[in-house]
């Protein structure tokens, strides 16, 4: 999706060539796999979601180097305006079944917005299903309400006679962030090179906040290149509701433990979900990360 466009755009940019790298990049259909993926050591560095990188932390100490993007915005809670009418958000959540991902960030930001409209959630009667089912089902009628995100859910949010957004993890006060990420194994051995991914990653990071028509443009190339049904006004769309991070905005971040307290929240997640008895040791992860991201900034000194 649409998160991986940064280092794309690095890659296209020559940012990676730029600092020494030959980079070959690997898509995923999920974290799950790309999880495997690293422990195997198929690869070195890259980017996730917060959930496989709490869990890759836990399991076999991938490592967070700051976060690459901040999409509180991009994750919403969708309704179908059939389900609301003549109730309200919390009669929906209550009386209708919900379609979103267990232990993810979509699960986190329902939660979020559950606690928003005082509903309980032991209350809600949650319908576990992948990104493609959750959006399916909305479409269908088959769940009343669904967590989502961009662009695949444009349809859906630009249908307003259909569909109502109404809350997201701004909206709820949830943070959400994908961290770029390297294994324990590259860090310890090329803490350098890990370094200089790092600091090209968040040139592109960059690139595309400050220029965002051009921006506009690769992503569209991006599209092609990888194979997403994409057009402007998704790719438009998209880019406004992903805050990639700065290099400056990531280390400030990981330095006052903002980073590891938004990891925590999300693996509270986790341990609601009875996926993990208690979340695992975030700080730990950013102890081990803020040197390499240290050392990405030294590089533009």
């Amino acid at each position: 999706n649409e998160a991986g466009f940064p280092m794309w755009l690095a890659n296209k940019l020559g940012y990676y060539t730029e600092r020494g790298l030959t980079v070959k990049i690997q898509y995923f259909p999920n974290g799950g796999a790309a999880l495997a993926s690293g422990a195997a050591g198929d690869w070195q560095a890259g980017w996730t979601g917060s959930p496989p990188a709490i869990t890759g932390w836990a399991k076999f100490g991938l490592t967070t180097v700051g976060t690459m993007m901040k999409e509180d915005r991009n994750i919403k809670l969708v309704m179908r305006k059939e389900a609301l009418k003549g109730s309200t958000p919390a009669d929906v959540l209550k009386t209708k079944p919900i379609g979103t991902v267990p232990n993810s960030t979509w699960s986190q930001v329902l939660f979020a917005c559950a606690k928003h409209f005082n509903v309980e959630p032991g209350q809600m009667k949650i319908v576990p299903l992948d990104p493609p089912v959750t959006r399916q089902a909305l479409q269908s009628g088959d769940v009343g309400s669904g967590t989502t995100d961009s662009s695949p859910d444009f349809d859906i949010v630009n249908n307003t006679e259909k569909f109502q957004v109404v809350c997201d993890g701004a909206i709820a006060k949830t943070s959400v962030i994908d961290p770029y990420i390297v294994t324990k194994k590259f860090a310890a051995e090329q803490p350098d090179a890990a370094a200089r991914f790092v600091e090209a990653s968040y040139r592109a990071n960059e690139f595309i906040m400050a220029n965002k028509d051009q921006a506009l443009k690769y992503l569209l190339e991006y599209y092609k290149d990888v194979g997403i049904d994409g057009s402007e006004a998704k790719a438009r769309y998209t880019l406004g509701l992903r805050d990639f991070q700065t290099l400056k905005q990531a280390l400030s971040d990981m330095s006052d433990g903002t980073t590891a307290k938004t990891l925590t929240e999300t693996g509270k997640v986790f341990v609601a979900g009875g996926a993990y008895d208690k979340v695992p040791d975030m700080d730990a992860d950013i102890k081990a990360g803020l040197p390499i991201l240290k050392a990405a900034a030294a590089l533009r000194k």
